[in-house]
């Protein structure tokens, strides 16, 4: 994962001097995966006496970077690359268990903005390719099962929506309030339950349509 991660930040900022703005992002992220929430609800109906529940994959943390090239028209296209993380820590008198769920994801924006109207909105269309890492620790430590460390891997593709307002207090850096919308049809290995709950084709399908919100705020640096 660490590999791969340099890799795509390293095709990502090649080529980044032809770019006409360079954006970063930081937002608070809402997420509905179905299938992960089955899974996290097996686990909890399954150990009914402990007194803190496993908490769903629901509220996380995203970050990401958007280089956009230049147009005569109010069309521009660009790359963006982002990372997002979700975290289900539960705290119990004889466990602490705690499942750390990470996303990177590359892909193509389609940017639209109208400079001429005296409104600064924008919208940002997205398709991009999503890759997922889950692990498990209890009690601080990497938890073993079936002899190895528990993890699991998914990829899929997701489409989003972002609609911003710009704010322009110079000319070469500026700022936007966002918000966004998207899904993301996703597949992950057969063990992903297993890191989760221990159990195998209890919570359903390895595949899920996830869905995002997401608000945050955006930097803006112009060439």
């Amino acid at each position: 994962m660490r590999k791969f991660t340099i890799f795509l930040a390293m095709l990502f900022f090649m080529n980044i001097a032809a770019a006409q703005e360079i954006k970063a992002e930081v937002s608070y992220t809402y997420l509905f995966a179905n299938q992960w929430d089955k899974a996290i609800q097996t686990y909890n109906f399954s150990r009914p006496w402990l007194a803190e529940n496993q908490p769903l994959f629901t509220n996380g943390l995203k970050v990401s970077a958007t280089k956009t090239y230049g147009s005569s028209t109010p069309f521009s296209h660009g790359y963006s690359l982002s990372y997002a993380y979700f975290g289900s820590l539960a705290e119990n008198e004889n466990a602490t268990l705690k499942l750390n769920l990470h996303f990177l994801k590359m892909g193509y924006v389609l940017h639209y903005e109208n400079t001429e109207r005296s409104l600064p909105l924008y919208v940002d269309f997205s398709l991009c390719a999503s890759s997922s890492f889950l692990m498990r620790k209890q009690d601080g430590t990497p938890f073993i099962y079936d002899e190895a460390w528990s993890k699991a891997f998914g990829m899929g593709g997701e489409l989003g929506l972002k609609l911003g307002y710009r704010i322009k207090p110079t000319e070469r850096f500026q700022f936007s309030p966002f918000i966004e919308i998207g899904c993301t049809p996703f597949f992950f290995s057969p063990n992903t339950e297993a890191v989760i709950n221990q159990t195998k084709s209890l919570a359903g399908k390895p595949w899920t349509a996830m869905l995002h919100a997401q608000s945050g705020i955006a930097f803006h640096f112009k060439r």
